[in-house]
C-alpha cells in the first residue's frame, strides 16, 4: 500500500538515483489503495484540489446526466500525486489539464489535450503525476486521447 507521503519518497529515491542503480527494471508508479481511499460522486464538473490529491481520492460520475469534466490542477504542484476516476454511470468522464500541460497515454503528450474515459459503467483511469505532465499508469475500458 502506498500514501502519497510513500510516493513522495519513493520519488525522492528515484530522482536521487539510489533506485536507478538499485534495480534494472523500469520503475512501477504508486497507486490509489481503494480499500482506504476517499471515494467522492461528482454529478456536474469539478476542478481537482490539492486536498482531494492528498486523501487520495476516486472520482465517480454516478448520476451524472452528461460528460463531467474534471479540471486536473497545476503538475508542478502535484508532483507525486495520483489521481482515480470510476464510471459509474453511462456517461463519459474527461481529464482536462491546465493550459500548456499534458495528459501522457500511450506515449502522446501533446499539451492541453483532455483524456476521455467511455461512458461504460466499470471504466476507470488512474493518473500519476511526476510534477511536469500527469501520466495515466492504468486503465480500463475504453479511453480516448484528444487527437
Amino acid at each position: 500500500m502506498l500514501n502519497n507521503q510513500r510516493v513522495k519518497e519513493f520519488l525522492s529515491r528515484l530522482m536521487g538515483g539510489s533506485y536507478a542503480e538499485y534495480s534494472k527494471t523500469i520503475p512501477f508508479y504508486p497507486t490509489i489503495d481503494i480499500r482506504k481511499a476517499t471515494v467522492v460522486t461528482k454529478t456536474a464538473d469539478y476542478s481537482i484540489t490539492e486536498s482531494d490529491l492528498l486523501k487520495p481520492t476516486i472520482f465517480n460520475n454516478a448520476g451524472d446526466d452528461g460528460t463531467q469534466v474534471l479540471s486536473l490542477p497545476k503538475a508542478s504542484r502535484s508532483r507525486g500525486c495520483v489521481v482515480r476516476a470510476h464510471a459509474l454511470a453511462t456517461q463519459a468522464i474527461r481529464f482536462l489539464p491546465q493550459t500548456g500541460e499534458a495528459v501522457n497515454y500511450n506515449g502522446s503528450a501533446v499539451v492541453t489535450k483532455y483524456l476521455n474515459i467511455a461512458g461504460v459503467i466499470g471504466n476507470y483511469v488512474e493518473l500519476f503525476c511526476d510534477g511536469y505532465q500527469w501520466v495515466v499508469t492504468q486503465a480500463n475500458g475504453a479511453v480516448t486521447k484528444e487527437a
